[in-house]
């Protein structure tokens, strides 16, 4: 139980996790009926900056699931370690997007995939830089 004299968390951080744990289902989802949205191309996946195709595919959004719904759950339950979950993953986005943009930056049949992560990659910052912002204080407090 929780004590009524500790700070409860931010509102936008339950609401981060509460569409984290909607993204865990869709990603299961994918995984488990290998849905591909928009198109009928082979599942896949990228993880690291690795593209998987297939079962390791389905593999790779699985662990994604589970992550996204571990960190879910941990900051629905206000705990560090989803906090810190979500960060260290987060980062690792981050880390496997750039990795990914380099590594197949001269594959013209990755083009569209580069281009596409790209334009993502502002975003995955700003999302790392506003969990790391609003997660702070409370990573950093003396409890």
């Amino acid at each position: 139980m929780q004590d009524s004299s500790k700070a409860r968390w931010p509102a936008d951080l339950k609401l981060f996790a509460i569409l984290s744990a909607a993204w865990a289902f869709g990603l299961a989802g994918r995984a488990a009926f290998g849905m591909t949205p928009f198109t009928h191309a082979p599942l896949e996946a990228v993880i690291a900056g690795m593209k998987f195709y297939g079962d390791a595919a389905r593999m790779v959004l699985g662990i994604e699931a589970a992550i996204f719904a571990a960190f879910a759950a941990g900051i629905l339950l206000e705990r560090r370690w989803g906090l810190i979950l979500a960060l260290c993953y987060l980062a690792e986005v981050v880390v496997s997007h750039f990795i990914f943009i380099i590594a197949y930056l001269d594959d013209l049949s990755q083009s569209l995939d580069v281009r596409i992560a790209a334009a993502e990659g502002p975003a995955v910052v700003l999302l790392l830089l506003y969990v790391w912002i609003r997660s702070r204080d409370i990573l950093l407090a003396d409890d």
